[in-house]
């Protein structure tokens, strides 16, 4: 069987692959189910390894990772989701367990809010997450945000080469 995940370390790495793979292999953009659902099972796999590991964030802060399979399948299905609509012109960005949108956003209102997305008039960009949050009213811009919880994105040209 092959391993999608052997040469990765650390969350934000087996994140980063899982969308690689995601973008590639997903069933809605002509990719095998059986394939899917293989590095779906090694990416929960890879992050129980993780559980309660440190690692430093580029805000030269520790952070602690925990594992929690709910969540993690609810931010790779939406994830997929978003994938499958194959929307053109926008960044997917995943900062620790949330997903933000921007670009192109405009023509695509109506199809973000269906996806779930709200409005983040501060940060000028849409934003997902999982299950409840406590709302600080943070007063950080986003590249401090992403620089605490770690960043990953994608633009509609990368998934194009990624889907090739």
């Amino acid at each position: 069987m092959t391993q999608y995940f052997a040469d990765t370390v650390g969350v934000e790495q087996i994140k980063a692959r899982y969308r690689e793979l995601a973008f590639k292999h997903h069933p809605d953009r002509g990719g095998d189910v059986g394939i899917m659902q293989s590095i779906n099972q090694q990416y929960h796999e890879r992050l129980k390894g993780c559980d309660s590991s440190t690692s430093r964030g580029s805000d030269g802060e520790n952070h602690t990772y925990y594992y929690n399979e709910e969540r993690e399948s609810a931010i790779a299905d939406k994830l997929a989701e978003v994938i499958g609509r194959n929307l053109p012109g926008i960044r997917i960005m995943l900062v620790g367990t949330w997903l933000w949108i921007d670009g192109e956003t405009r023509p695509l209102k109506e199809q973000l809010k269906e996806l779930g997305f709200r409005w983040h008039t501060k940060r000028q960009k849409w934003y997902w997450n999982s299950g409840s949050y406590r709302s600080r009213n943070s007063n950080a811009d986003f590249s401090h945000i992403a620089a605490k919880y770690g960043y990953e994105e994608f633009s509609s040209e990368e998934r194009k080469k990624l889907s090739a």
